[in-house]
Parts: structure tokens; C-alpha cells; sequence
């Protein structure tokens, strides 16, 4: 652009906005690639450019309850489906497949055991979607009362009409969940737990968080219900429970030695998520991060190793922002954001890691994130985004993966009874 002044010219040339958000310098000494304050726009090949059209979801099929999470899995027959969590007219969480013939969702069935207001954590197996939850929704919720406590493991193939989330045993005693252990052997597994319970079984094994590795579901920060004993409940924060090899109704290491459990007793902290990445699984906690590594042994299946164990460090401090797409992961620490690898993790707050961290402060519920690889067909754009809930809107974070800057935008969304409408964890999306 050329404007004339007088006899002479003067050019103001544009160069790029690479730097992205930037409030840790001086406005006066920012780089003219930066900005102290932009919103509503994205940054892509060090273009400004606008988002695309948010389309914010609306329904007269379902019930006016926040969504605990939605996913899309391929059953055994090569059918697709999208499927959501979401509270059933008060009575627990149902499931709803969605129908592009309409109505827009059709309900399948109640897929809890009477669990109200939890976040969900859930994998698919072998063609079957497995989903969990023991109420866990980290230091901010928003959504509507206390969540419920009902450890539970549950499944649903695609095909059969209901989902799953009992067991019956062989020595025909019947846990609340899909991941459990008979009455018989449930004495004997309690002398091994921490603490040494004293369980009369069977009882129903869930967890906060779902994972899968070398064929074998893994639950982390595990609770426990001895339902021979009033379904009295036992938390273990820093457990976790791994199934059989291939044979993910089988959670009884006596049963089969290559399922069990693990303690972290030495750390002081709880886990907080779960990741894999190429043949080694990453555990989550406050302060630290474990790595776990297959042996090939089935009576000992794991090698465990602290990447570190101190009192404070870097670990996962939010639940759902740990988010991950094939081999790059990415989740908020106390200090700043960081992506991990295999050997370290490395920081990615920059110069906008103040701003965020003010924002996550303040927030009214817990942050969540998601990585995202393109926008839609032939618009690849790989971000991790991180989603920020305030009272009447969401601040949504994205950094850009190539440009290595962070931009952010504000979204008007709806709420439901004073409540966040978006409780689903982005990272499991």
C-alpha cells in the first residue's frame, strides 16, 4: 500500500502476525509480528484469517442436561457410531445414538448405573466402545449438583440393544460393573489392596480415566465398591487397574496373572490422566508423569518408571486438558503448557502462558482441551485448543502447531440452569 504525502510517498508494509498473542513484554517493545490483546481471529501461514462458522448444538430430543461426552466408534459390522452421555430426566446417564435420518438422536438405553452428573472417560476395543467413571471432575465444576459416586465399568458393542455394565461370575455372584471381581476371590484381593480392606465382594472396579495398551484396558485413579457390603466405597488415587491380556471382562489376577493392579505409594500426588504414545503408556499426575512399558511377561506385564517423583514438578493439574492426537500430546502443568515426548516435556506457553494461566484462575469451571488435525477436508490446521468456561462465555486458546503462536476468541454460549453447557472433555472427544 502506497500513500502520497505532498511531493513525496510513504509506505506502510505488512509482514505477517507470526508472534501471536504476547503479554509478557512492554506494549512499547512489542515485535510488530504480536499483539498484547487480539481476539476472534486465528492465525495460519502467518495470515490473519477468520474462524469458520461455529455451529453451537441444539436439540428438542434430549433432555436439557449437559453432555458428559461424545465419541464415534466402528462396531464389528462396519457401521459407524456417534454416540453422546448425557442425564436421563433424572434418572442416570443414557446413551443416544445420533440418526442423520432424524429426530436427531435416538435414545438407546440408561448406560449407568444410576450415575448422575459425571464426566466420562472411554476407548474402543476390538470394535467395542468401553466407557467409565467414578464422579471425578477436578478442582472447578460447573455443572448441575455433586456428582455420584458409583464405580462402574461398561460397554456397548453397536449391536445388542443395551449396553453393559454388570458381570456375572463363575461362582454365580454378580458385580455392578463390567471390570469386577467375584465374591470368592474378593477376600483375598482386598488383603493386597493399600490398606489391606477387609472385602467380603464382589466388588465393581472404575475409574476417572480409561486407557488401552498391549491389548489390556487400563483404569487409573480407581474407586472400588464392595457391593457384598452395602456397596461401601474405597478410593485409590493413585491406583491403577489393568485387565487381562485380550480379555477385557477379566480384571482377577488370580483369575489371570497378567491382570492387576498397582499402587503408586511414593509419590505424593493423585493421577490425573492417561496417554499413550507408541509402545509406552504415560501416567498423569499432579506433580509428575510414570511411564509404563510392556515386559512381555505375563505375570509381571509392566515396568514402571517415575520421569519424576518430587514433592513438586511437572504434571497434569487440570484432568481434562490432557489431549492427544497420534504421536504429539499436549496438557497444562501449575507453571505453564507443555507437549511431552517421549524423553521430556517440552513448554509451549510462550508468550501468551500469563494470559492463560490468569484465565484458567478465574474461570468458573474446569478448563478442557482437544487437538485438532484439520477444520474440514483439505483444511489442515493442527492445534491444540484450550477451552476456559466464565460465567456467560468460554475463552477458547488455540496454538498452532506449525506457527508455534497461541490466539484466542471468546464464545457466547448458551447455558442450561446456570450451568456450563459444555462439561464434555474436549481431550476425549
Amino acid at each position: 500500500m502506497a500513500v502520497k504525502i505532498g511531493n513525496g510517498t510513504w509506505y506502510a508494509e505488512y509482514n505477517d502476525f507470526s508472534g501471536g498473542l504476547n503479554v509478557e513484554q512492554p506494549e512499547t517493545n512489542l515485535p510488530d509480528n504480536a499483539s498484547p490483546s487480539c481476539n476472534g481471529f486465528m492465525i495460519r501461514n502467518n495470515e490473519l484469517r477468520s474462524w469458520p462458522a461455529l455451529t453451537e448444538f441444539t436439540s428438542t430430543f434430549l433432555p436439557l442436561y449437559p453432555i458428559y461426552g461424545v465419541t464415534t466408534f466402528l462396531d464389528a459390522n462396519s457401521y459407524y457410531h456417534t454416540v453422546i452421555w448425557t442425564g436421563n430426566a433424572g434418572s442416570g446417564t443414557g446413551l443416544y445414538q445420533y440418526n442423520p435420518a432424524g429426530p436427531e438422536w435416538d435414545f438407546v438405553a440408561n448406560a449407568t448405573p444410576g450415575l448422575l452428573n459425571s464426566i466420562l472417560s472411554y476407548r474402543a476395543f476390538a470394535n467395542i466402545l468401553y466407557y467409565t467413571s467414578v464422579g471425578i471432575v477436578g478442582p472447578h465444576y460447573g455443572g448441575i449438583g455433586r456428582p455420584t459416586v458409583n464405580p462402574f465399568l461398561g460397554y456397548w458393542d453397536g449391536i445388542a440393544s443395551n449396553p453393559v455394565y454388570t458381570q456375572t461370575f463363575t461362582d454365580a455372584s454378580t458385580s455392578n460393573s463390567y471390570a469386577g471381581v467375584d465374591k470368592t476371590d474378593s477376600p483375598a484381593i482386598g488383603g493386597t489392596l493399600p490398606g489391606g480392606p477387609a472385602l467380603t465382594g464382589p466388588i465393581a472396579i472404575g475409574g476417572a480415566f480409561l486407557g488401552e495398551l498391549n491389548n489390556q484396558l487400563i483404569l487409573a485413579n480407581v474407586t472400588i465398591a464392595d457391593n457384598g457390603n452395602g456397596n461401601k466405597l474405597y478410593n485409590f488415587p493413585n491406583l491403577i487397574w489393568w485387565s487381562a491380556n485380550g480379555l477385557p471382562g477379566v480384571w482377577d489376577p488370580e483369575v489371570n496373572p497378567s491382570a492387576g493392579f498397582n499402587a503408586f505409594l511414593d509419590v505424593a500426588d493423585q493421577i490425573t490422566g492417561l496417554a499413550t504414545l507408541g509402545v509406552a503408556g504415560y501416567i498423569f499426575r499432579n506433580y509428575g508423569i510414570t511411564q509404563m512399558a510392556p515386559t512381555g511377561s505375563e505375570a509381571a506385564p509392566w515396568e514402571f518408571d517415575h520421569m519424576w517423583a518430587s514433592e513438586h514438578g511437572i504434571g497434569n493439574a487440570f484432568p481434562w486438558s490432557i489431549a492427544q492426537y497420534g504421536p504429539t500430546c499436549a496438557f497444562i502443568a501449575q507453571d505453564n503448557i507443555y507437549t511431552l515426548s517421549i524423553a521430556a516435556a517440552n513448554p509451549i506457553g510462550g508468550k501468551a502462558r500469563d494470559a492463560i494461566m490468569a484465565d484458567i484462575a478465574n474461570s468458573t469451571a474446569t478448563p478442557y482441551a482437544n487437538i485438532i488435525p484439520q477444520f474440514n477436508n483439505g483444511f489442515v490446521y493442527l492445534t491444540y485448543q484450550v477451552w476456559i468456561p466464565f460465567a456467560t462465555f468460554v475463552r477458547q486458546y488455540t496454538y498452532s502447531f506449525e506457527d508455534q503462536n497461541w490466539t484466542p476468541r471468546d464464545l457466547a454460549l448458551a447455558q442450561i440452569s446456570g450451568a456450563q453447557q459444555m462439561l464434555c472433555p474436549g481431550n476425549v472427544v
